[in-house]
């Protein structure tokens, strides 16, 4: 009896070793130039591999968020033409780009406001409404990362029925606020 118990303990430990070896081969397939074939030097190449893809993605990321910027910027700066629907506003001493919709059911109207998180956002949209003699039923606020979503449900007077001389009027009050 006392045989078994060193037997299994071996058995368990070259079980062990079998599986650390196959994940080391895993992360050798996966791990490119790899500079030695030893464990230890597989493991430093490992790490700084993942520290290249860590510094990859977050170059990524900056640039993505830097030209979803670009994009918010030039959709108010090109939508001067037709229905306004972007605008850039001046905030803070800076541009900020904001994206507003508007829905009319009669004499209701459904806004909703999108725009970088900052400068108080939500108070300028109901302050806008509020000069604009708005009567506002519900409204909602949502913080998604660096923009915030704002959903209003309004009953609208009647000098400003129409989609566009709503938007309009809420365009310009928004810029006007700053």
């Amino acid at each position: 009896m006392g045989r078994e118990t060193p037997v299994n303990h071996v058995e368990a430990e070259r079980q062990r070793r079998e599986k650390l070896n196959h994940r080391f081969y895993a992360l050798r397939s996966v791990v490119p130039n790899v500079s030695r074939m030893d464990k230890a030097s597989l493991l430093a190449d490992a790490v700084s591999y993942i520290k290249d893809l860590k510094a990859k993605v977050e170059e990524l990321e900056a640039e993505a968020k830097r030209a979803r910027k670009e994009s918010l910027l030039e959709q108010g700066i090109s939508s001067g033409g037709g229905t306004p629907t972007s605008a850039t506003t001046t905030l803070c001493g800076g541009p900020v780009a904001i994206e507003l919709d508007v829905k009319l059911l009669g004499p209701d109207a459904i806004i909703r406001l999108q725009s970088e998180n900052m400068a108080h956002a939500p108070s300028r949209l109901m302050l806008a409404l509020r000069d604009l003699d708005l009567v506002v039923h519900h409204a909602t606020v949502s913080g998604i990362k660096e923009a915030v979503v704002q959903d209003v449900m309004a009953r609208v007077p009647e000098a400003l029925l129409g989609e566009y001389n709503l938007r309009s009027a809420l365009l310009a009050r928004l810029d006007k606020g700053s």
